[in-house]
């Protein structure tokens, strides 16, 4: 019997049976513990909520204080880009200044130009007049417009010289300017390329340490509502098996009795049997004795065959 069971004193019936009862008072446990357990539940509820707040608050705090950066990094680029155009702004003053001066540089020496041919002028015709009236020598005019005439080469040689040089140096400094402006925009250009790099890396980081954070609270949450839900379960388990657990013991103690029972009435059998089976051979014996005695009686003339 024990075999067919399984090498238990219950049959699988039985254990089932046991099982439903105990799944039973489990439920009617929980349904007790229901109010409980739903405090519990809104208790973890509300721990959630307050870390889940306290999380946003953490990251509008870092929000917060990266857009503070942020704006100081703005600024920082705004000046650089007002300097650039500051700088412009100035190299054009300058430019216009120049060329404000080159225009009266012209015109003045636009006005000693004409003033020298007006002299050369009045020289050749004081020299025509002198000749045309014949009053007097004209070497001496002729000499004067000479010298006119050489400090007008002499002038106009140095005046184009100066110009010259002008031009060198106006092209030195536009270069020179440029040069200066475009290494002032590479260096806006650069910072400005690095801090949008800098400001995606750092948005991203924020979005994933955000989302690690919430996914972690989130975890922690499901995890102790299961822990607080398996507590109550195998609490109630516990004491559903503490209240059986005496039925279960009298039930198996009833089974093992029954088979004690059972097995005590298997040795009253077989001993029955042994018994029985003793007396048949006794009893063939007695009946071989018997036949040998009267065959000897009748070996012996002591009885006669019939």
């Amino acid at each position: 019997m024990v075999k067919e069971n399984g090498g238990s004193c219950f049959t699988n019936e039985m254990l089932r049976e046991a099982e439903a009862a105990i799944q039973k008072e489990v439920e009617k446990i929980l349904k007790e513990k229901e109010e409980e357990m739903k405090r519990e539940r809104e208790e973890l509820q509300r721990k959630h909520e307050e870390e889940m707040q306290a999380m946003k608050i953490r990251m509008e705090e870092q929000k917060e204080e990266t857009h503070e950066e942020r704006n100081l990094r703005d600024k920082q680029l705004k000046e650089m880009e007002e300097n650039i155009n500051k700088e412009r702004e100035e190299r054009k003053k300058e430019a216009e200044k120049r060329e404000e001066e080159d225009r009266k540089r012209e015109t003045e020496e636009e006005k000693h130009r004409q003033n020298l041919k007006m002299q050369l002028e009045n020289l050749d015709k004081q020299i025509q007049a002198e000749k045309e009236e014949k009053k007097s020598d004209d070497r001496e005019l002729e000499k004067n417009r000479e010298e006119l005439r050489k400090q007008q080469e002499a002038w106009e040689k140095e005046r184009k010289e100066w110009w010259e040089k002008r031009k060198q140096e106006d092209e030195q400094r536009r270069q020179e300017e440029e040069t200066e402006l475009k290494k002032l925009q590479e260096e806006y250009e650069q910072a400005r390329e690095k801090y949008e790099k800098n400001r995606e890396e750092e948005d991203q980081i924020r979005r994933e340490k955000e989302e690690k954070e919430r996914k972690a609270l989130e975890e922690n949450y499901n995890t102790n509502m299961e822990t607080v839900k398996k507590m109550y379960e195998e609490e109630a388990r516990k004491k559903a098996e503490e209240k059986y657990a005496k039925e279960f013991a009298a039930q198996k103690e009833d089974h093992e009795k029954q088979i004690k029972d059972k097995d005590e009435q298997y040795d009253l059998l077989k001993a029955l049997k042994v018994h029985s089976e003793n007396e048949k051979r006794e009893k063939h014996h007695r009946e071989i004795n018997d036949l040998i005695e009267l065959e000897e009686l009748f070996m012996s003339g002591q009885l006669v065959r019939m």
